[in-house]
């Protein structure tokens, strides 16, 4: 596979830009005021309905919060982004988390972020994986509830990304999968080999806790449904570059999950 300069999901995602920071400004949600969220994007009168709220998902180990964020239009799918490491800080309010969902919102689809259990409101305390695979399950039946027969989208950034490709290839309902920052260093994704559905994986070429040599060892075993893409100089945050993995997570969906502008006018 070629891996110069950058893989993308198409051509139009070629070469690098500079982003935003990143940090989650502070507003109320409607309908609840869990957390953080919405930008203050200057939405137009003629999109369709766009709403965003704190959501409780029934886990495991108890009640799991989370921001259900719902573009107007059909949905195409339904996503959901699992966040990093809960022992280092990692949270749905995460920056990366938090621009990849709104990658996925941006191409029509509904998309919950939540928080792992022991983190933020949410109940129980870190099991190392296990518990938050559960976690993720539970997620995963809230939204099949809520969004019947819906394909699925799982994503999730580093130790997010472990719990949910994990997941993601056992269940049934899921179409594509994401994986942000994987750390390759101290998990294996060797359960990846074989997986047939569309894969993106989104790697910093510097990220200390995932090297590209490992990661396109990887590659090299996966079936061609994977497109990688890399990012020269960038870390395990994607701090220069967080717009431009949004909109590799908007093609992404666009292109496997007939993804949508949800402010454009219907045909």
């Amino acid at each position: 596979m070629d891996h110069r300069r950058s893989r993308a999901v198409d051509s139009r995602l070629g070469g690098i830009v500079h982003a935003e920071s990143g940090k989650e400004p502070m507003t109320s949600i409607a309908g609840g005021g869990m957390g953080r969220d919405q930008p203050g994007d200057g939405r137009l009168a003629a999109s369709p309905p766009r709403t965003t709220r704190g959501v409780v998902v029934e886990g495991p180990a108890g009640s799991l919060e989370g921001i259900l964020d719902i573009p107007g239009g059909d949905p195409p799918a339904v996503a959901v982004f699992c966040h990093p490491h809960p022992l280092h800080g990692g949270s749905m309010h995460n920056k990366v988390v938090y621009r990849a969902a709104k990658g996925a919102v941006a191409a029509g689809l509904p998309t919950l972020r939540f928080n792992f259990r022991g983190v933020g409101r949410s109940a129980g305390q870190h099991d190392g994986g296990r518990g938050e695979a559960e976690d993720l399950r539970a997620a995963l039946d809230f939204l099949c509830e809520r969004f019947p027969a819906s394909p699925l989208l799982v994503g999730g950034f580093s130790f997010g990304a472990t719990v949910g490709l994990g997941v993601g290839v056992s269940h049934e309902q899921v179409a594509a999968l994401v994986g942000l920052g994987l750390p390759l260093s101290s998990a294996s994704f060797e359960f990846l080999e074989g997986e047939t559905r569309p894969l993106l994986l989104i790697q910093g070429e510097e990220d200390p806790f995932g090297s590209m040599v490992a990661l396109r060892r990887l590659v090299e075993r996966l079936p061609d449904s994977v497109r990688l893409l890399s990012f020269p100089g960038e870390g395990h945050f994607f701090t220069g570059v967080l717009s431009q993995l949004a909109e590799a997570v908007t093609e992404f969906c666009r292109l496997h999950l007939n993804g949508h502008d949800p402010g454009a006018p219907s045909a």
